[in-house]
């Protein structure tokens, strides 16, 4: 039996029958998997002599620690007091919808309705948390309300035109939204919702440009960042300024790795392989991935085996006893960046940082994505952005062998007559 978390969540796969996985830290915590692949939260206890479950909610909704507070709270009711208000009831999610082609003459479905059972079959079934979110969020926010009364054929590339062009105030989020739009119509051809002739018409929309952000820390910038949190670990717990040991530890973590932050927040004592000097990391975004690290890591992470606690998998955790929450992790991080004078700078910009620096120093880009686990090297050339103080410094020294070997002729003139004389 092992503690639950987000990582053991995600991986948890259906089976033919329902299965449930009980948490060892908390007693009665458990997540039930259905065949259909729902996840949901429940609390297992004992009612009226009566073995019960009560339902906390499903686990797309809420994170793994969410939950857990919640079940604490349920579980710590009077074992006698009244039955519990929603019994889950086990009820297996449909089937995704056959794929049919609609027969000729049948209308097409709303934009809305078809957005339902995107959601559904795609969004629910294929994509990790995070991007549901965000697939979420765009259907919801913004692609519904621009055209869920419309008939899935009835969308013209005009229409498609308009809808971009009123997001140009944020181009990022209104590129992902052309790329959901579009990936709708193609699943549509796919379920014989569309003809598979139809063409899309988001086809003749251009995306917007969007910049990368060429922003990482100089060695002063890291020497200030480094300040502020020894300032800050020296702090009495509960003072004003104090930072606590595992934001400090996430932030150093970040920094030295380039690690991704659901990496370094998820990463448990077992995933670490101080013998081969990696972190074996079993779901990464990117499927398993074995991230090397170095000595400086190596001492970081044996300085926080004073914190290790057997009852807790996590490297990290929080004073709740239970994994970090990001959230809490992004409050620290605004805290501590004002401190130091780094207001432009986001946390995964110490992941950028990492990645620059590195190819700064040499090291080869083929290398540099073995380390941030990326899938393809063109996403690692993303980070090989130079500092403007490297930068002048390789215009400094080309400017110079230039003019150098412009005067060595000159030389070598003055260097003849001086011999004819």
């Amino acid at each position: 039996m092992a503690v639950l978390n987000d990582m053991s969540v995600r991986r948890a796969r259906p089976r033919p029958a329902k299965y449930e996985i009980t948490c060892a830290a908390v007693k009665g915590f458990v997540l039930r998997v259905l065949p259909s692949g729902r996840k949901v939260y429940l609390i297992r206890r004992r009612q009226g002599g009566r073995d019960v479950r009560v339902r906390i909610g499903p686990a797309e909704t809420m994170t793994c620690d969410e939950a857990r507070l919640r079940a604490m709270a349920l579980l710590c009711d009077d074992d006698d007091g009244p039955p519990p208000p929603a019994v889950e009831r086990a009820e297996p999610r449909p089937p995704p919808e056959p794929t049919r082609v609609r027969p000729r003459g049948e209308a097409a479905p709303t934009f809305a309705a078809f957005a339902r059972r995107y959601e559904r079959d795609h969004v629910d079934r294929s994509l990790k948390p995070s991007s549901r979110s965000r697939y979420r969020g765009q259907l919801r926010l913004h692609l519904v309300p621009a055209f869920g009364a419309t008939p899935l054929d009835a969308i013209t590339p005009a229409d498609v035109e308009a809808f971009h062009a009123s997001l140009a105030g944020k181009p990022y989020g209104a590129n992902h939204a052309l790329r959901v739009l579009s990936h709708m119509f193609t699943k549509a051809s796919d379920w014989g919702v569309l003809p598979r002739d139809h063409s899309p018409p988001t086809r003749t929309t251009r995306r917007f440009r969007e910049r990368n952000r060429e922003r990482f820390l100089s060695p002063e910038e890291r020497a200030r960042l480094e300040d502020e949190l020894r300032r800050g670990e020296a702090i009495a717990a509960g003072r004003p300024g104090a930072i606590r040991w595992s934001m400090a530890a996430a932030i150093r973590l970040l920094a030295l790795t380039g690690m991704r932050r659901s990496e370094v927040l998820d990463l448990q004592w077992s995933m670490v392989d101080e013998r081969h000097r990696c972190l074996r990391l079993p779901d990464s975004k990117t499927g398993q991935k074995v991230i090397p690290i170095s000595s400086h890591v190596l001492a970081l992470l044996d300085g926080l085996r004073a914190h290790q606690r057997p009852d807790l998998p996590w490297v990290l955790y929080s004073g709740a006893r239970t994994r970090v929450l990001p959230s809490a992790l992004g409050q620290a991080w605004s805290t501590i960046r004002a401190r130091a004078g780094l207001d432009d700078v986001r946390l995964h910009d110490l992941r950028h940082s990492a990645a620059s620096d590195a190819l700064m120093s040499g090291v080869p880009i083929e290398v540099v994505s073995k380390i941030l686990g990326h899938a393809s090297i063109q996403t690692t050339a993303r980070y090989a952005h130079l500092s403007d103080r490297v930068v002048q410094a390789a215009v400094e020294a080309m400017g110079a062998t230039i003019v150098a070997a412009q005067a060595a002729p000159e030389k070598r003139r003055r260097g003849r007559s001086a011999k004819g004389r």
